[in-house]
């Protein structure tokens, strides 16, 4: 069938909705189990959400020979089926093993739309499309995030049945837009393999730097819900307006300090004051300051995460070979996928065993060691270059 000519546009809208279960279901509701007890531990909470992006990872690595067997039209259409099930098993019978079966295939099951939008954002607009798809991205899964945040506390019977509610009308809108199937790009494993050794050997330094923030971040997914109403005595209202005025100040802050970070040349420094902030605020929020000092606190994590982000991303680049650029970025976003795998599960299982309290620390202590591996790479790095000067 031929393409029409806003196809593209429609059908961000079931990206936006996935999205919206995604953030609705992984990372508000999951983590609010240990407020709203359903027998589910933290650790398994924990577990579960490194379940899910463990199946979103490996679909990623396999969607594309499944897409180029059965036809991208038929896998859309598997994809919304298994999700709608997945979700409805939990909803009806909720334990651990239905926990773990319904992450895990929601991870999976989110993957064929985004190869799906990404192969039809080819074109002139290329970049301009793929900007819309991740806003579709940030857009949805930050909706469902604050949308369940706030529902949650009135404790509504049957709350998670618009999950997979949802999960149709995605279905349903995709199914009116979509045109046919698309052409997905054969890939050659041991060459696919082959190009990321050479990546991760000629950019070693940066695969530290990218765990440790996959990891530190994914620590505070199962439990940050729990640390801010128990242990900050967060109402569940001050909880949603807190997160909103940070990412209010991460994206607010993005523009002016990305432009900033292109005038200055040692990227590596701004890196490592980032680091440092974000070690220094975890730890500042580990001592249960009053609200003000919190939204404080949060504000200048938004802002230096903005400067962050950028400097980050600057520096990666220039460790990434000419000749892999075009596949670079996306092997070291899998690289930080596997930190974030391994993240929630060693958050939970902290809190389950100690107190939320020492997650938080431990998140605090690993951006500590990413700030004094990074501050000790300068050095020698400057070292390296008064050498090369003399």
């Amino acid at each position: 069938m031929k393409s029409t000519k806003y196809e593209f546009y429609l059908l961000i809208i079931p990206l936006v909705i996935v999205e919206f279960v995604r953030g609705a279901f992984i990372i508000s509701y999951l983590p609010s189990l240990y407020i709203n007890p359903i027998g589910i531990s933290l650790a398994i909470v924990g577990v579960a959400v490194s379940i899910h992006f463990i199946g979103d990872t490996f679909a990623n690595f396999i969607m594309g020979y499944i897409i180029e067997n059965l036809g991208s039209n038929k896998v859309l259409h598997l994809s919304f089926v298994v999700m709608t099930l997945s979700l409805s098993v939990f909803i009806i019978w909720p334990n651990s093993f239905t926990l773990i079966i319904s992450t895990l295939f929601t991870g999976i099951t989110v993957c064929p739309i985004w190869i799906y939008l990404l192969t039809k954002a080819a074109g002139d607009k290329r970049g301009q499309r793929i900007s819309i798809v991740y806003l579709g991205w940030l857009l949805g899964l930050g909706a469902g995030y604050v949308a369940m945040n706030y529902l949650i506390q009135f404790n509504i019977e049957n709350l998670l049945w618009f999950l997979p509610s949802l999960t149709i009308i995605a279905w349903i809108v995709y199914t009116i837009v979509n045109t046919g199937n698309i052409c997905v790009e054969k890939v050659d494993i041991k060459k696919q393999w082959g190009i990321t050794k050479e990546l991760v050997i000629s950019s070693k330094v940066v695969v530290p730097g990218i765990l440790f923030q996959g990891i530190g971040m994914g620590m505070l997914i199962p439990i940050l819900p729990v640390f801010a109403m128990q242990d900050l005595h967060l109402s569940t209202n001050q909880y949603t307006l807190i997160i909103l005025i940070g990412g209010a100040s991460l994206v607010l802050a993005l523009i002016p300090l990305g432009k900033l970070v292109d005038n200055v040349k040692n990227k590596i420094i701004l890196c490592i004051i980032g680091f440092i902030i974000f070690a220094s605020a975890l730890f500042a929020l580990g001592s249960k300051p009053n609200l003000v000092v919190t939204i404080m606190v949060v504000i200048v994590l938004g802002v230096f995460y903005a400067l962050f982000l950028p400097a980050w991303n600057s520096f990666i680049a220039g460790y990434i070979p000419e000749s892999l650029k075009a596949v670079g970025w996306g092997i070291f976003s899998s690289l930080q996928g596997l930190g974030v795998m391994i993240g929630p599960a060693i958050g939970g299982v902290l809190a389950e065993s100690y107190q939320t309290m020492t997650t938080i620390q431990g998140s605090a202590v690993i951006f500590g060691i990413a700030a004094i591996f990074y501050f000790f790479y300068a050095i020698r790095k400057q070292k390296q270059n008064l050498k090369t000067d003399g």
